[in-house]
Order: structure tokens, then C-alpha cells, then sequence
């Protein structure tokens, strides 16, 4: 490899929001966006929403001369939503659903029914191994009163983790998608302060697009607006997230966003705005000194993970109310049914125990569901406390062992970081 070595990339993400029968103008808005795609030419294009494989196949055929490899993640009942389009060869893709990812009896937020999950692709690229992550955590719906917020922490914490491990062999790890992370929200904090991934927005110099970074925007005709009310500029919940490891340096040298609007016909590709990043990768170390992530100790980090443990261990407290609870009606169903069958058996009110079995039936059934799932909930939540609490136990260790044993116990996951400051 050439000591001048650049390797120069474009980036498209976009959630789509292309719900069948639901999302508004959903055909046009998948017409114009490959239109789009292949006039623009990028390296890599990122989607999430895209909920209908039908949808996916048609914008395989359409972006087939200009992006040669393509792949749909397919999870859940309805499916992951998440797709991948590629101007290079992809050697290996595989996914990872996510352990926890709402209620299912939150019908009429369905995210349970989606199987949220990341996509995870390698590409070489001039001796380079680029590790491309794609993924949609769970929705928040209400800021006010987040019942999500613990299930959303837990999905940063996995994904997180699910990058540190994946990536280990890679030159250049990228992570696009739609978070439904503001850029403080705790789930945000933690997966980039574990995995060291950069933010394109706060690291580039060269921006253009709506103002402060919003990919949700009053401007944009299919946002719910009163949604927005509290954020008069919009939300920024959609990222570009990087990083490089040693010997290789990354910057995102420009980004862009939509403003509302298609940049051709004007009308909206979706209610998300799509985000457009050049990055390059150099071999050459640039002349500066890059100033740290964290303290001396990994004090922000330390702090992050505590907090998070903090979190998690509420989810586990009220996940196991709530199956305290379940079983409580469990015994009180079945207390019932033997009481009807007495009553039944009697013959004195047979035709009201007859009446009254098949409700209670179905209560003892859907008591009986709601047990399983809180005790699933549970145990998926004290399986990532557990996590956080084996990183603090190593973290007290070196601190107990001195400053300098700390950053190798708990910055390995940033070790030989290339991002170059902007």
C-alpha cells in the first residue's frame, strides 16, 4: 500500500418510512429515491423502513447497473425494514436481532412485530477491510413519558457490544441508521463512548443542510408536527458514526442533509432527512496531536456505564413486578376455574359457570403471556446489567491498580482510534 494512500467514500442513509398501506405517497417517494441513488452514484447506500420486500426488489432491479451488490435483512414477522446497496463486492454479510425491543401488546406501535436488529457488512476495498453496520432502534413515541427508554438503552448497549466484537479484524468500521437517539440521550452516550465512534456531524467542517443537523424537520410535509412542538428546529436522530484503527487516519470531509425536500423535485423522499458523507481514509498519519475522547481514567465513560447500569436495573426491577403481577392473576384465574367447575358440577348455576369459563379461560391465558414475556424482559435486562457490571468491576480493578493499567482494561475498544481531527 502506497504511504500516500487515500481511499475516498460516499455515504447515503435514509429511513424510508415505506410502511405498506400506511405510509403516505409510499410508491412515488420509492420511484424517485432510486432515481436519486443512480444519478448520485454513491458507495454505499443505507436504508432503514423499507418494510416491504417488494419495495426492496424493486429498487434491486432499478440499482442494479450502478450498485452491483445489494442485500435485505430479513427478521421479525414483519422484518427488520433494513436494506443495503453496494457499488463494491460485499465478501460476508450476517444480522443481529436485537434481545429486547418493545411489548408485543403495544399493537399499534409494532416494533415488537418488526424484529429490530443491525445489519453488519464486510467490504475490502484497496487492501482495506470496512466493517458496515446499518440499523433502527426502538421508537421513543413520547419524550415526555419514554415506557421504551430502558428497552432502547439495552438495544445501545448490545449494538455497542455487537461492534466491538464483529470489528476486531476490521481497518474501518462505519455505523449508519436511524437511532431514535437524541445526540445527549443516554443510548447515544453509551455507544459512542464505548465503541469510539465519531459523530460526521460534529467532526466535519464542511456541512450543508438543515440547520443544527436535523433528520426530522417541521419543513418536511410528512412530519407529525405536533410531534416536533417541543423542538421548534427538529430532532436529530439519524447518524453517520465512525472510526479507523491504527496506522489509518478517517475524516468526513463534507456532509450534507435534505431540508425537507427532494433535491431535484422538492417534494419529501421521506419524513427522515437523508444524510450524504464523504469520508477518506488515509494511511499517512496527518501532522497534529488529536486531543483525547476521554479524562486520563476514562472518567466519561465510567460515568456513562454507571449510568446505564442504573437504568437497566429499574427495567429488571419493573420487569419483575410486572410478572409478580401476571402471576398473581395466573393463581386468581385458576382459583376461578376450579370454582365454575364446582359451580358447573353442582348444577345450581351451571348455565352462568358455562358463561363465565371462556373469559376466564382467556384471562388466565393472557395472564399467562404477560408472565412469559416480563420474565423474558427480565432476564434479557439483567443479562446486559450483568455486562455493565463485569466492565465496572474492571474498572475498579485498575483503578485500584494505578492510571496507567486503566486504559488498557477499559479503552481497548478505542485502542489505535484514526479519526483524525477535523
Amino acid at each position: 500500500m502506497k504511504p500516500n494512500f487515500t481511499l475516498r467514500l460516499r455515504i447515503f442513509n435514509l429511513n424510508c418510512w415505506a410502511i405498506p398501506y400506511l405510509s403516505k405517497r409510499r410508491a412515488d417517494r420509492m420511484k424517485r429515491l432510486g432515481d436519486f441513488l443512480n444519478m448520485e452514484s454513491f458507495d454505499l447506500a443505507l436504508l432503514e423502513e423499507v418494510w416491504s420486500e417488494q419495495d426492496f426488489q424493486h429498487l434491486r432491479q432499478k440499482l442494479l447497473p450502478s450498485y452491483p451488490a445489494a442485500h435485505y435483512f430479513r427478521s421479525g414477522v414483519i422484518g427488520s425494514g433494513l436494506c443495503v446497496f453496494s457499488k463494491h463486492p460485499v465478501r460476508e454479510f450476517t444480522q443481529h436481532v436485537y434481545t429486547l425491543n418493545g411489548y408485543p401488546y403495544m399493537i399499534h406501535h409494532g416494533d415488537w412485530f418488526c424484529g429490530k436488529a443491525v445489519g453488519l457488512l464486510v467490504l475490502h476495498l484497496s487492501g482495506l477491510v470496512l466493517n458496515v453496520y446499518v440499523t433502527h432502534l426502538h421508537a421513543e413515541y413520547s419524550r415526555q413519558k419514554d415506557i421504551y427508554l430502558t428497552h432502547r438503552v439495552a438495544q445501545a448497549w448490545e449494538l455497542a457490544q455487537f461492534i466491538h466484537h464483529t470489528s476486531k479484524k476490521a481497518d474501518v468500521v462505519l455505523l449508519c441508521g436511524d437511532l431514535n437517539l437524541h445526540p445527549k440521550d443516554l443510548g447515544c452516550r453509551l455507544l459512542k463512548e464505548w465503541t469510539g465512534l465519531h459523530d460526521a456531524y460534529l467532526e466535519t467542517r464542511d456541512f450543508k443542510g438543515s440547520e443544527e443537523g436535523c433528520t426530522m424537520v417541521p419543513e418536511n410535509c410528512y412530519v407529525n408536527q405536533r410531534e416536533l412542538e417541543p423542538f421548534p428546529l427538529g430532532i436529530r436522530i439519524d447518524y453517520v458514526l465512525y472510526k479507523a484503527v491504527s496506522g489509518f487516519y478517517i475524516s468526513c470531509k463534507t456532509l450534507r442533509t435534505t431540508t425537507g425536500h427532494d433535491p431535484h423535485s422538492g417534494s419529501p423522499l421521506s419524513d427522515h432527512e437523508a444524510l450524504m458523507a464523504t469520508l477518506c481514509v488515509r494511511h499517512s498519519p496527518p501532522q497534529h496531536t488529536p486531543s483525547p475522547t476521554h479524562g486520563p481514567e476514562g472518567s466519561q465513560l465510567i460515568s456513562v456505564l454507571k449510568e446505564a447500569w442504573r437504568e437497566l436495573d429499574l427495567g429488571v426491577a419493573q420487569a419483575r413486578w410486572w410478572a409478580t403481577f401476571a402471576s398473581y392473576v395466573i393463581g386468581l384465574g385458576l382459583l376461578l376455574l376450579a370454582l365454575l367447575c364446582a359451580l358447573a358440577a353442582g348444577g345450581g348455576v351451571r348455565e352462568v359457570a358455562i358463561l363465565l369459563w371462556t373469559p376466564s379461560v382467556g384471562l388466565l391465558l393472557g395472564a399467562g403471556a404477560v408472565y412469559l414475556f416480563h420474565m423474558q424482559e427480565a432476564k434479557g435486562l439483567s443479562g446486559a446489567r450483568a455486562e455493565l457490571q463485569h466492565v465496572l468491576g474492571r474498572a475498579g480493578e485498575a483503578q485500584d491498580s494505578g492510571p496507567a493499567s486503566q486504559p488498557a482494561l477499559l479503552l481497548g475498544q478505542q485502542e489505535g482510534d484514526g479519526t483524525e481531527e477535523q
